[in-house]
C-alpha cells in the first residue's frame, strides 16, 4: 500500500539513477490518467516509460541462429550434453547421441540447466508460466506492462493479450527444471486477467495457448560470468533478464575466452 508521496520520491530516485543511461530527466513519469480509459482494475498507480520497448522472441532466435550460420558456426539440436572432462589437454565433451567433440574451450550458457553439468554454480531454477489469448478487437492499450514487483508481466502480441508470472504464488512449486502447467499458477494467471487487465472485456476472449519457461536465479542477481576450470567457462544465471543481458554478456565472456 504505497503512499502517493512514496511514490513520487522512488520515481525522482529512479530518475535520478537512470539519467546517465538514458540521457533523460523523466525515465518514469505517472500515468494515472490511462487506468480507465484502459479499464485496468485493482491498480492504484500507473506508471509510463517510454524507452521500453517490445521484440519477437522468435523472429530474434532466428536471426541470430542465421547469423551465427553465415559465420560458419555448426549448431546440433536436440543433441544433449552428458558432462566436459579434461583428457590429455583437451576438453572432451560427450553427448548421449554417441558421439564425442574434442575442444582446448567450453563455454556453458543453458542458464537454468547448467548444475546438470556444472553442480558447483549457485543456480536456482525459476519455471515461468505463461498464457496468451484469442484475438480481441477492442483491445484498448499497447505496449508491455510490469506488476507486483515484475511478477506479472503482460504485453499485446497484435490484439492478443500475452500474460506470464504468479510465480510468487508458488515459489517451492516452481522452483524446477521440469516444462509443465499447474492448476495453481495457471488460475492466478486468469483470475489477474479477468480483474486487473480485462476487466471490461469478460467475456469477449478466450485462452488459445500456454506454455512455460525455465529461467535462473540464485543467491543474488548478479550473472555468473567466469572461467570454471581451465578452458571451462560459463555465463549463466540470467534472473529472467536474459533477453535484455545477453547481448551485454555475450561480449564480456568473448572477450574473456579471446584474452
Amino acid at each position: 500500500h504505497l503512499s502517493e508521496e512514496k511514490l513520487e520520491y522512488n520515481i525522482r530516485y529512479a530518475n535520478a539513477l537512470l539519467k546517465p543511461v538514458t540521457h533523460t530527466r523523466k525515465t518514469f513519469q505517472p500515468a494515472n490518467k490511462k487506468l480507465i480509459k484502459w479499464g485496468f482494475g485493482n491498480t492504484a498507480y500507473l506508471l509510463k516509460n517510454n524507452l521500453e520497448g517490445q521484440l519477437h522472441s522468435g523472429k530474434l532466435l532466428q536471426a541470430l541462429l542465421q547469423t551465427v550460420q553465415s559465420l560458419g558456426v555448426y549448431v546440433f539440436n536436440n543433441t544433449e550434453v552428458k558432462d566436459c572432462l579434461h583428457v590429455n589437454e583437451r576438453i572432451v565433451v560427450n553427448t548421449e547421441q554417441g558421439f564425442d567433440l574434442s575442444t582446448n574451450q567450453v563455454l556453458v550458457c543453458t542458464n537454468a540447466f547448467a548444475k546438470e553439468l556444472l553442480p558447483q554454480l549457485d543456480v536456482v531454477p525459476a519455471r515461468g508460466q505463461v498464457l496468451l489469448t484469442s484475438p480481441i478487437d477492442t483491445l484498448p492499450w499497447n505496449g508491455s506492462f510490469h506488476s507486483e514487483g515484475g511478477y506479472y508481466y503482460f504485453r499485446n502480441l497484435g490484439k492478443r493479450v500475452l500474460l506470464g508470472g504468479a510465480r510468487h504464488k508458488a515459489f517451492t512449486e516452481e522452483s524446477s527444471t521440469e516444462f509443465g502447467l499447474t492448476d495453481t499458477v495457471q488460475g492466478h494467471l486468469e483470475k489477474y486477467l479477468r480483474e486487473v487487465i480485462l476487466t471490461n472485456h469478460k467475456k469477449a476472449f478466450t485462452i488459445d495457448h500456454r506454455w512455460s519457461g525455465i529461467m535462473a536465479m540464485g543467491s543474488d542477481k548478479m550473472p555468473i560470468i567466469k572461467e570454471i576450470s581451465p578452458g571451462i567457462f560459463c555465463a549463466v544465471r540470467m534472473s529472467g533478464m536474459g533477453v535484455s543481458l545477453a547481448p551485454v554478456i555475450g561480449k564480456k565472456i568473448a572477450r574473456m575466452m579471446l584474452d
